[in-house]
């Protein structure tokens, strides 16, 4: 059994359903891509590498997981933080709004209580917002868990997923960012993040930049119009199909992720892997919420 270890946080989500009223589940970028990734190859054993607090809803996110068929054997406890919180409202388009309670989340001490850092794995997945939580202290820990890591052999994935809020400025931003990449072996960057990020127009600019990085496989989301895929073979352009009724895109790019992923993991080939995960993020954004009911996703997309 392949074995996957997912690092970052995953916080409460609360979605608008008008008025005042709510409804509560779990969600954050790393544990989207975990679930649709595990729901997606079950025969794959997925781990999330995070911490959680001592609160009843660090106590209900642990059952989550399990019903999700996630290892929680890399899950923390950070005793003096809860669980970070964000709520949506999406548009009648399908694209949304956040507002976050994470600065003081237990997430943001992974690296200081861990005591069994995760060996013998196959994968290893993290994300820029993975990193963004972080000291600097414990970013320089994580990219020494990266570098053990690749030396046993492990395959580095990175999504940069950027999200301004959280880094003091640009340059701030690209320096990690650029470091993160630097690890991977196989990248997800995105158009939205990079034009925001870097400044970078189209596919050209994103693969001129990551170029010296010497990524094997590069896989470039740009929405509707299609993901570029770059790797020693040679580069591929692979069509989505419209999605008409988008409901919420919260999760669009996570999902992709984790069906791109459990394919490449079972087998299949980049292009066939891009249609796969393309397949998987069109389904979940036709649903309120980052993580779909899972009869949903059965219904509209085999697993592998």
């Amino acid at each position: 059994m392949k074995k996957v270890v997912i690092f970052g946080e995953c916080m409460v989500e609360l979605v608008s359903k008008g008025g005042n009223d709510m409804i509560k589940s779990f969600a954050g970028d790393t544990y989207n891509t975990a679930v649709y990734l595990k729901r997606s190859a079950p025969n794959v054993s997925v781990s999330y590498l995070t911490a959680i607090g001592e609160d009843f809803l660090s106590n209900e996110l642990l059952f989550a997981m399990g019903d999700e068929q996630i290892n929680t054997d890399q899950v923390y406890r950070c005793s003096k933080r809860n669980l970070g919180l964000y709520m949506v409202r999406t548009d009648k388009q399908g694209e949304r709004t956040f507002a976050y309670w994470r600065d003081n989340s237990a997430a943001t001490q992974t690296l200081n209580v861990m005591t069994q850092p995760p060996q013998q794995i196959d994968m290893f997945y993290f994300s820029g917002i993975s990193v963004a939580i972080l000291d600097d202290v414990q970013r320089e820990k994580l990219f020494d868990l990266i570098a053990e890591l690749k030396h046993q052999g492990c395959e580095i994935v990175f999504d940069p997923n950027y999200r301004p809020r959280l880094w003091p400025d640009k340059e701030v931003a690209q320096a990690w960012m650029d470091r993160c990449y630097s690890v991977a072996d196989i990248a997800f960057p995105g158009g939205d993040d990079h034009l925001a990020l870097y400044g970078h127009t189209d596919a050209d600019d994103v693969f001129g930049h990551l170029a010296p990085m010497r990524i094997g496989e590069t896989v470039m989301k740009n929405g509707a119009v299609g993901v570029r895929i770059k790797n020693a073979q040679g580069q591929f352009i692979v069509p989505v199909e419209k999605v008409n009724d988008v409901v919420d895109t919260t999760a669009a790019g996570d999902a992709f992720n984790g069906g791109y992923l459990a394919a490449r993991i079972s087998g299949k080939g980049v292009t066939e892997s891009a249609s796969y995960g393309a397949k998987v993020a069109g389904t979940v954004i036709q649903h309120p919420g980052a993580i779909i009911p899972v009869e949903a996703l059965k219904k509209a997309v085999n697993s592998l």
